[in-house]
Protein backbone atom coordinates (compact mmCIF):
# COMPACT_ATOMS: atom_id res chain seq x y z
CA UNK A 1 0.00 0.00 0.00
CA UNK A 2 1.35 3.40 -1.00
CA UNK A 3 1.84 5.76 1.94
CA UNK A 4 0.87 9.41 2.04
CA UNK A 5 4.56 10.30 2.23
CA UNK A 6 5.28 8.52 -1.04
CA UNK A 7 2.39 10.31 -2.74
CA UNK A 8 3.61 13.65 -1.42
CA UNK A 9 7.16 12.99 -2.64
CA UNK A 10 5.88 12.00 -6.08
CA UNK A 11 3.74 15.15 -6.24
CA UNK A 12 6.71 17.27 -5.16
CA UNK A 13 8.91 15.76 -7.86
CA UNK A 14 6.28 16.63 -10.47
CA UNK A 15 5.77 20.13 -9.05
CA UNK A 16 9.53 20.80 -9.29
CA UNK A 17 9.69 19.68 -12.93
CA UNK A 18 10.85 22.53 -15.16
CA UNK A 19 9.22 20.85 -18.15
CA UNK A 20 5.83 21.02 -16.41
CA UNK A 21 6.45 24.69 -15.59
CA UNK A 22 7.28 25.47 -19.22
CA UNK A 23 4.23 23.59 -20.46
CA UNK A 24 1.95 25.59 -18.18
CA UNK A 25 3.65 28.86 -19.15
CA UNK A 26 2.83 28.13 -22.79
CA UNK A 27 -0.73 26.91 -22.24
CA UNK A 28 -2.15 29.10 -19.46
CA UNK A 29 -2.04 32.43 -21.39
CA UNK A 30 -3.84 30.84 -24.35
CA UNK A 31 -6.30 29.15 -21.97
CA UNK A 32 -7.10 32.51 -20.37
CA UNK A 33 -7.88 33.94 -23.82
CA UNK A 34 -10.20 30.98 -24.52
CA UNK A 35 -12.00 31.47 -21.19
CA UNK A 36 -12.44 35.15 -22.06
CA UNK A 37 -13.92 34.22 -25.44
CA UNK A 38 -16.28 31.77 -23.73
CA UNK A 39 -17.45 34.47 -21.32
CA UNK A 40 -17.93 36.88 -24.21
CA UNK A 41 -19.95 34.28 -26.11
CA UNK A 42 -22.27 33.71 -23.14
CA UNK A 43 -22.67 37.46 -22.72
CA UNK A 44 -23.46 37.74 -26.41
CA UNK A 45 -26.22 35.16 -26.05
CA UNK A 46 -27.81 37.18 -23.25
CA UNK A 47 -27.58 40.50 -25.13
CA UNK A 48 -28.47 39.10 -28.57
CA UNK A 49 -24.99 39.98 -29.85
CA UNK A 50 -24.25 36.48 -31.07
CA UNK A 51 -20.60 35.57 -31.51
CA UNK A 52 -19.04 32.66 -33.47
CA UNK A 53 -19.96 29.28 -32.00
CA UNK A 54 -16.24 28.38 -31.88
CA UNK A 55 -15.94 30.74 -28.90
CA UNK A 56 -18.04 28.35 -26.79
CA UNK A 57 -15.96 25.66 -25.09
CA UNK A 58 -18.97 23.36 -25.07
CA UNK A 59 -19.24 23.33 -28.87
CA UNK A 60 -17.69 20.50 -30.86
CA UNK A 61 -14.46 21.49 -32.62
CA UNK A 62 -14.34 24.87 -30.90
CA UNK A 63 -11.06 26.64 -30.16
CA UNK A 64 -11.09 25.32 -26.60
CA UNK A 65 -11.81 21.75 -27.65
CA UNK A 66 -8.90 21.75 -30.10
CA UNK A 67 -6.59 22.64 -27.21
CA UNK A 68 -8.14 19.82 -25.18
CA UNK A 69 -7.48 17.39 -28.05
CA UNK A 70 -3.84 18.51 -28.11
CA UNK A 71 -3.39 18.14 -24.36
CA UNK A 72 -4.97 14.70 -24.01
CA UNK A 73 -3.21 13.51 -27.17
CA UNK A 74 0.16 14.70 -25.84
CA UNK A 75 -0.59 13.10 -22.46
CA UNK A 76 -1.16 9.80 -24.28
CA UNK A 77 2.17 10.25 -26.08
CA UNK A 78 4.07 10.98 -22.86
CA UNK A 79 2.56 7.97 -21.10
CA UNK A 80 3.43 5.78 -24.10
CA UNK A 81 7.04 6.97 -24.02
CA UNK A 82 7.21 6.27 -20.28
CA UNK A 83 5.88 2.78 -20.91
CA UNK A 84 8.39 2.13 -23.69
CA UNK A 85 11.20 3.15 -21.35
CA UNK A 86 10.14 1.27 -18.22
CA UNK A 87 7.54 -1.25 -19.44
CA UNK A 88 5.45 -0.32 -16.39
CA UNK A 89 1.86 -1.37 -17.11
CA UNK A 90 0.46 1.62 -15.22
CA UNK A 91 1.78 3.93 -17.93
CA UNK A 92 0.26 1.80 -20.69
CA UNK A 93 -3.14 1.81 -18.95
CA UNK A 94 -3.13 5.60 -18.76
CA UNK A 95 -1.87 5.96 -22.35
CA UNK A 96 -4.85 3.92 -23.56
CA UNK A 97 -7.20 6.03 -21.44
CA UNK A 98 -5.89 9.31 -22.88
CA UNK A 99 -6.18 7.97 -26.43
CA UNK A 100 -9.78 7.06 -25.68
CA UNK A 101 -10.52 10.46 -24.11
CA UNK A 102 -9.11 12.23 -27.15
CA UNK A 103 -11.21 10.18 -29.57
CA UNK A 104 -14.35 10.45 -27.47
CA UNK A 105 -13.97 14.21 -27.09
CA UNK A 106 -13.41 14.64 -30.82
CA UNK A 107 -16.22 12.46 -32.20
CA UNK A 108 -18.58 12.36 -29.16
CA UNK A 109 -18.80 8.57 -28.89
CA UNK A 110 -20.70 8.77 -25.61
CA UNK A 111 -23.36 11.05 -27.11
CA UNK A 112 -23.86 8.76 -30.11
CA UNK A 113 -24.14 5.80 -27.73
CA UNK A 114 -26.72 7.64 -25.63
CA UNK A 115 -28.87 8.51 -28.64
CA UNK A 116 -28.63 4.96 -30.00
CA UNK A 117 -29.52 3.23 -26.72
CA UNK A 118 -32.12 5.76 -25.49
CA UNK A 119 -35.14 4.24 -27.29
CA UNK A 120 -34.58 0.87 -25.62
CA UNK A 121 -33.67 2.21 -22.17
CA UNK A 122 -36.51 2.47 -19.65
CA UNK A 123 -36.25 5.50 -17.36
CA UNK A 124 -38.09 5.48 -14.02
CA UNK A 125 -40.72 8.20 -13.81
CA UNK A 126 -39.27 9.47 -10.53
CA UNK A 127 -35.91 10.16 -12.21
CA UNK A 128 -35.93 13.60 -13.89
CA UNK A 129 -33.42 12.51 -16.53
CA UNK A 130 -33.77 11.88 -20.23
CA UNK A 131 -33.02 8.40 -21.55
CA UNK A 132 -30.01 9.48 -23.62
CA UNK A 133 -28.41 11.21 -20.63
CA UNK A 134 -28.94 8.13 -18.48
CA UNK A 135 -27.36 5.99 -21.21
CA UNK A 136 -24.37 8.34 -21.34
CA UNK A 137 -23.97 8.04 -17.57
CA UNK A 138 -24.05 4.24 -17.76
CA UNK A 139 -21.54 4.38 -20.62
CA UNK A 140 -19.12 6.50 -18.61
CA UNK A 141 -19.57 4.16 -15.66
CA UNK A 142 -18.64 1.15 -17.80
CA UNK A 143 -15.56 2.91 -19.23
CA UNK A 144 -14.51 3.98 -15.74
CA UNK A 145 -14.93 0.45 -14.39
CA UNK A 146 -12.78 -1.00 -17.19
CA UNK A 147 -10.11 1.64 -16.61
CA UNK A 148 -10.12 1.09 -12.83
CA UNK A 149 -9.77 -2.67 -13.31
CA UNK A 150 -6.85 -2.08 -15.66
CA UNK A 151 -5.24 0.36 -13.24
CA UNK A 152 -5.51 -2.03 -10.30
CA UNK A 153 -4.01 -4.84 -12.35
CA UNK A 154 -1.26 -2.53 -13.65
CA UNK A 155 -0.36 -1.21 -10.22
CA UNK A 156 0.17 -4.72 -8.90
CA UNK A 157 2.93 -5.13 -11.50
CA UNK A 158 4.58 -1.72 -11.11
CA UNK A 159 7.10 -0.20 -8.73
CA UNK A 160 5.90 1.90 -5.82
CA UNK A 161 7.02 5.16 -7.44
CA UNK A 162 5.10 4.32 -10.60
CA UNK A 163 2.06 3.36 -8.55
CA UNK A 164 2.20 6.78 -6.86
CA UNK A 165 2.25 8.45 -10.27
CA UNK A 166 -0.72 6.35 -11.35
CA UNK A 167 -2.71 7.40 -8.28
CA UNK A 168 -1.97 11.08 -8.95
CA UNK A 169 -3.21 10.72 -12.52
CA UNK A 170 -6.29 8.88 -11.24
CA UNK A 171 -7.01 11.80 -8.89
CA UNK A 172 -6.80 14.20 -11.83
CA UNK A 173 -9.13 12.01 -13.90
CA UNK A 174 -11.59 11.89 -11.00
CA UNK A 175 -11.50 15.69 -10.76
CA UNK A 176 -12.17 15.95 -14.49
CA UNK A 177 -15.10 13.54 -14.16
CA UNK A 178 -16.66 15.69 -11.44
CA UNK A 179 -17.12 18.48 -13.96
CA UNK A 180 -17.44 16.55 -17.22
CA UNK A 181 -19.89 13.93 -15.94
CA UNK A 182 -21.55 14.90 -12.68
CA UNK A 183 -21.99 18.64 -13.28
CA UNK A 184 -23.28 17.73 -16.75
CA UNK A 185 -25.72 15.34 -15.05
CA UNK A 186 -26.94 18.12 -12.73
CA UNK A 187 -27.46 20.29 -15.82
CA UNK A 188 -29.67 17.57 -17.31
CA UNK A 189 -31.75 17.01 -14.16
CA UNK A 190 -35.10 18.76 -14.19
CA UNK A 191 -35.85 22.23 -15.48
CA UNK A 192 -33.52 25.21 -15.03
CA UNK A 193 -33.84 28.89 -15.71
CA UNK A 194 -31.69 30.18 -18.60
CA UNK A 195 -29.41 32.04 -16.18
CA UNK A 196 -28.85 28.99 -13.96
CA UNK A 197 -28.37 26.79 -17.02
CA UNK A 198 -25.66 29.12 -18.31
CA UNK A 199 -23.94 29.10 -14.91
CA UNK A 200 -23.92 25.30 -14.79
CA UNK A 201 -22.68 25.05 -18.37
CA UNK A 202 -19.90 27.55 -17.68
CA UNK A 203 -18.89 25.69 -14.51
CA UNK A 204 -18.85 22.38 -16.38
CA UNK A 205 -16.80 23.63 -19.32
CA UNK A 206 -14.25 25.71 -17.41
CA UNK A 207 -13.88 23.15 -14.61
CA UNK A 208 -13.27 20.30 -17.04
CA UNK A 209 -10.88 22.49 -19.06
CA UNK A 210 -8.87 23.40 -15.96
CA UNK A 211 -8.62 19.77 -14.81
CA UNK A 212 -7.44 18.67 -18.26
CA UNK A 213 -4.68 21.27 -18.03
CA UNK A 214 -3.66 20.01 -14.60
CA UNK A 215 -3.69 16.42 -15.85
CA UNK A 216 -1.57 17.38 -18.85
CA UNK A 217 0.95 19.16 -16.61
CA UNK A 218 1.15 16.11 -14.33
CA UNK A 219 1.86 13.84 -17.31
CA UNK A 220 4.55 16.23 -18.57
CA UNK A 221 6.10 16.27 -15.10
CA UNK A 222 6.07 12.48 -14.82
CA UNK A 223 7.73 12.13 -18.23
CA UNK A 224 10.38 14.71 -17.31
CA UNK A 225 11.14 13.16 -13.90
CA UNK A 226 11.38 9.66 -15.34
CA UNK A 227 13.55 10.86 -18.25
CA UNK A 228 15.98 12.56 -15.89
CA UNK A 229 15.99 9.54 -13.58
CA UNK A 230 16.85 7.24 -16.48
CA UNK A 231 19.58 9.60 -17.71
CA UNK A 232 21.07 9.81 -14.21
CA UNK A 233 21.05 6.03 -13.85
CA UNK A 234 22.75 5.61 -17.23
CA UNK A 235 25.44 8.13 -16.33
CA UNK A 236 26.44 6.41 -13.09
CA UNK A 237 29.53 4.19 -13.45
CA UNK A 238 28.89 0.51 -12.95
CA UNK A 239 30.26 -1.04 -9.80
CA UNK A 240 33.44 -3.00 -10.25
CA UNK A 241 32.77 -6.69 -10.21
CA UNK A 242 34.92 -8.80 -7.85
CA UNK A 243 37.68 -10.61 -9.63
CA UNK A 244 37.08 -14.29 -10.26
CA UNK A 245 39.01 -16.62 -7.95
Amino acid sequence: MITNGELVRAAQDIARSRAAHRALMMIVPYACVLVGLDVAAYYGEVTDAHLPVQFFMSEDHSFGEYLEYAMTGCAALFMTLCWLRSRAAVYLANAILFVWLTLDNAVEVHEMFGLAVAPALPVPQWLPLQANHLAELLFFGAVGAVWMAGMISAQLRSERREVAYGLLIAACIAGTAVFGVFVDLVTSLGQHTPAWLNILAFLEDEGEFAMIMVTFAVCVGIFDVERRRAAHAAARPERLRPAAA
